[in-house]
């Protein structure tokens, strides 16, 4: 008999907004150092080496079943063939390759959708980078998994000498879940499922009618987001299927010292610099809105231990303060505006919260599928995610890990996505637009790096002491230093 898992609402939504111009996958990009001594044929062996390994771990094996390549209620089923050929591939830039080049292919092969009568993923193995580097491309659909869910997927070592792991595809050190997907059938399960929502009602009845009573005006708290303020912005358009993708980088010990000093959290911080970037873009395109641009949160929900694959998330709606020059007036919208929504979310079981993300996320669902965008505005402008990811430095087959970046998925009315990933003390900020409809996204990069700057200098530069008589203490009061 073959058992057939079925699918999460959300991870259905995810198929059914999937067309050529709004493919719904996500990546991961990770920039590799070459180990001391390598040969230099090392990533072409490598290469061979990996496509040695069958596909034989879950969730690399599901595949759609179901009318139309499983868009009609959707299930995966395990595929017992799954082609190396097709999912595993080896590139290579022009050497000497840069950031640059390497974000041309990204770009491009990111904009490719996936085929749906296929396992939704693929690996990519490029060479020819700088400085004796490689990097590895994988993405996998949406409604395979979360992002969260996505960095459990990895399979590296933090012990160089013992880094010669399996690829994730071969990797079956998840028997847990593979044991409990693969002994349900959908009919057998539906009685749990069935008792989970009704217990969820009373739950996402509260969350509900505090997001009603906030669209009405009525909401007790100020700082609570409405679905109805966030303004019409270049990002809540019709998308193309062309994507560019752009990165930058900061430290995680910086981060967390503007927090401190802040007093708000690192997430804050995140959303800050954000905030800060898009407010000087849209000004120098003549787009910045009078009102606050808002942004979607999403926050990873508690999942039971060895699962491996779908979505457990729900999401807050924070404002930006975009319409704010001052920084730190900036900083303290962004901070209350971030705990109301993490409140009004703790009332809510976590069932129920994903429940509630389905409600209130449905007009911006909606402008996702053909010929129904443009008929509500955006309750938000844009995602932007924060999702942690391994704190150890990583390697594989001896070479080490330098970067990793997250690269995530657009759709009709959000022509931006921002997703942010902690790795070894590192936060890599990964920026993927609509080529048609977001210009210079390059530019919005760099500018998130200056508004950490400008974050720093306002909340951890020294306080300037009161001026004296001495002309030299005067030019030694005042002084700040540029943390690197």
């Amino acid at each position: 008999m073959t058992y057939k898992i079925r699918l999460s609402a959300i991870d259905a939504v995810f198929l059914l907004a999937e067309t050529r111009q709004t493919p719904m996958h996500v990546a991961g990009l990770q920039v590799f150092k070459l180990p001391a001594g390598a040969k230099p044929h090392f990533v072409s062996q490598l290469f061979a080496e990996l496509r040695r390994y069958p596909v034989t771990a879950i969730p690399f094996t599901y595949r759609l079943s179901g009318g139309l390549s499983g868009k009609l209620l959707p299930s995966w089923e395990v595929s017992g063939d799954v082609d190396i050929d097709y999912h595993v591939r080896h590139s290579a830039l022009p050497y000497p390759g840069g950031e640059r080049e390497l974000g041309v292919l990204v770009s491009r092969l990111h904009s490719n959708p996936m085929d749906l009568t296929r396992p939704l993923w693929e690996f990519h193995l490029i060479e020819g980078l700088a400085d004796d580097r490689f990097a590895i491309y994988c993405k996998l659909h949406h409604a395979l998994v979360d992002g969260v869910n996505s960095i459990r997927l990895i399979n590296l070592s933090s012990d160089p000498q013992a880094s010669d792991t399996v690829p994730i595809w071969a990797d079956k050190s998840r028997p847990a879940f593979e044991r409990r997907s693969g002994t349900k059938s959908l009919l057998s399960s539906l009685p749990s499922l069935v008792q989970q929502e009704l217990s969820a009602l009373p739950s996402l009845a509260r969350g509900l009618t505090s997001t009603v009573k906030a669209a009405a005006g009525m909401h007790d708290d100020p700082d609570f987001v409405s679905l109805t303020e966030a303004p019409q912005t270049l990002f809540n358009v019709r998308i193309g299927g062309q994507r560019r993708v752009a990165t930058q980088m900061t430290s995680l010990d910086r981060v967390r010292s503007i927090a401190r000093a802040a007093g708000g959290t690192i997430n804050d911080v995140v959303l800050a610099a954000c905030s800060g970037a898009l407010r000087r873009y849209l000004a120098e395109l003549g787009d910045l809105p009078a009102d606050s641009l808002i942004g979607s949160v999403p926050v990873a929900l508690h999942r039971d231990a060895g699962d491996a694959s779908g979505n457990a998330v729900t999401a807050l709606a924070t404002r930006l303060g975009t319409d704010v020059a001052d920084v730190r007036e900036r900083f303290d919208i962004i901070r209350r505006s971030s705990a109301s929504g993490k409140a009004h979310l703790a009332q809510m079981s976590p069932v129920a919260a994903m429940n509630y993300t389905m409600v209130v996320a449905a007009p911006a669902m909606l402008s996702w599928f053909p010929g129904l965008s443009g008929l509500v505005p955006p309750p938000y402008n844009l995602i932007i995610s924060n999702v942690p990811g391994p704190r150890d430095t990583l390697y594989f087959h001896g070479a080490k890990m330098e970067t990793y970046y997250p690269v995530s998925q657009v759709g009709h009315g959000q022509a931006l996505n921002i997703t942010v990933l902690s790795y070894a003390g590192q936060l890599a900020f990964g920026f993927v637009a609509c080529r048609d409809s977001v210009p210079s996204m390059q530019r919005l990069a760099v500018y998130t790096g200056e508004a950490l700057d400008e974050l720093e200098r306002t909340f951890t530069a020294p306080t300037a002491a009161k001026p004296r008589k001495s002309a030299r203490r005067k030019k030694k009061s005042g002084r700040a230093t540029r943390k690197k």
